[in-house]
């Protein structure tokens, strides 16, 4: 379970499916740098800091955190941390990307992973159409551009609220302010954002090479398993 801001919850149908598919994606590329010692924390960036900063096997266990507490009954509610909802962040900025490519290079989703399956705009639509349901925001629907729509801008929108419906905030963001700064000082201002004294010092998941495989495998069947 994940605490969210629209409480603490498991992601179901179309919405998992989109963060499936996301989170699929950028384990299979990820995979195939882990032994490129060369390639550090350098590769299949985001554009997320914190994230990109973890090298691949660092954001595979990261992944399988994310896999794991947001789309699975894993009994418990995971402890946020910047490295994790920068993790979150980062899934969401893939999906722009490929909707990005969806639109640019329609040749691109001719690959067979894509026939006979609906498109990331497809997807983002159906978890669109998922999260406004349950927060009753018929409002924010009725701007939900058409599936066949090239307006790149308009599917950043819709995408953004499908991740503020997962994240708090940013906080992510202004790690290095903090980790910079004087401790005290950091402290009291961690207390005024109310900001966790350890959210951006949690240390993240450091796998040994011969735990990757299995981490990759695990995320697999995390995330191609039939969505409830």
């Amino acid at each position: 379970m994940w605490h969210t801001s629209r409480g603490d919850r498991i992601l179901h149908g179309d919405e998992a499916t989109l963060v499936r598919e996301a989170i699929d994606t950028m384990v299979d590329v990820l995979s195939l740098h882990v032994d490129d010692e060369l390639a550090g924390g350098i590769v299949c960036e985001t554009g997320v800091h914190v994230f990109d900063q973890f090298t691949p096997a660092q954001r595979i266990a990261l992944l399988h955190e994310v896999a794991k507490y947001l789309l699975t009954d894993a009994g418990e509610t995971l402890r946020l941390s910047a490295a994790l909802e920068a993790t979150v962040a980062a899934v969401f900025v893939d999906i722009r990307d490929h909707v990005a490519i969806e639109v640019d290079f329609p040749q691109a989703t001719d690959h067979p992973r894509w026939i006979e399956r609906p498109g990331w705009r497809h997807l983002v639509a159906s978890a669109f159409h998922v999260v406004t349901e349950l927060e009753g925001d018929f409002k924010t629907r009725e701007e939900l551009p058409l599936e066949a729509s090239g307006d790149i801008k308009q599917w950043e929108l819709v995408i953004d609220y499908l991740a503020d419906s997962i994240l708090w905030d940013r906080d992510f963001e202004i790690s290095g302010d903090f980790l910079d700064e004087d401790p005290e000082i950091s402290r009291e201002r961690r207390q005024l954002l109310g900001i966790e004294d350890d959210y951006f010092t949690q240390i993240a998941p450091d796998p040994r090479p011969s735990e990757v495989a299995g981490l990759v495998s695990a995320t697999r069947e995390i995330v191609r398993r039939k969505p409830r």
